[in-house]
């Protein structure tokens, strides 16, 4: 009996481990994450909210023209590619990351302002 129930539990731990993955895994296939000391910006792209996303373009512009040394690329992931979706666990789109030595510094997610996406940005790029 116990031998039945260990053979039947390690199916459901390697799937486990399968789908957890490091930073350092998911940045093997996504050589934009490699950048070090620089900080990464992603938005997490659904074309059901595209209407939505406007708002972030402009204010990731207006925050290169006023401050161009804090972002220096934009990348630009689709809702489909799950590795990354689940990696950051997107649940709303779109999603605003901006990442620094794989540490999430903002997440602004959601239908919001540019006004409201402008200030998190500000505040948090400018500590």
């Amino acid at each position: 009996m116990k031998k039945r129930l260990t053979i039947s539990f390690i199916p459901i731990f390697l799937l486990l481990l399968t789908n957890c993955s490091t930073n350092k895994e998911v940045s093997i296939n996504y050589p934009f994450l490699q950048k070090k000391d620089e900080n990464i910006t992603i938005l997490f792209s659904d074309e059901l909210f595209i209407n939505e996303e406007g708002k972030y373009y402009d204010a990731l512009l207006d925050i290169k023209r006023r401050y161009p040394d804090k972002l220096r690329s934009l990348n630009i992931i689709d809702s489909s590619d799950r590795v990354l979706v689940t990696h950051y666990e997107i649940t709303e789109f779109p999603t605003l990351i901006i990442l620094h030595n794989d540490d999430i510094k903002i997440r602004v997610a959601g239908a919001l302002k540019k006004h409201e996406i402008l200030q998190t940005l500000e505040q948090e790029l400018l500590n």
